[in-house]
C-alpha cells in the first residue's frame, strides 16, 4: 500500500505534459532563446562528430 507522499508525488507526476518541460516556470522569450541555442549547439555537436 502506497502512503499518501507516495501518493501525491505519482500525481505530481502524471499530471505533467511530455511536452511542456519547464511547466510555465519559464517565460516565453527566455524559452525561444534557450531552444535556439540548443539547436544552433545540436548543428554544431554532428558537424564535430563527421555528420
Amino acid at each position: 500500500m502506497d502512503t499518501p507522499y507516495q501518493q501525491a508525488i505519482l500525481a505530481g507526476l502524471s499530471r505533467k505534459s511530455s511536452r511542456e518541460i519547464y511547466q510555465g516556470t519559464v517565460p516565453a522569450h527566455v524559452k525561444a532563446q534557450r531552444r535556439a541555442a540548443n539547436k544552433v549547439a545540436r548543428r554544431s555537436r554532428q558537424q564535430n562528430r563527421g555528420r
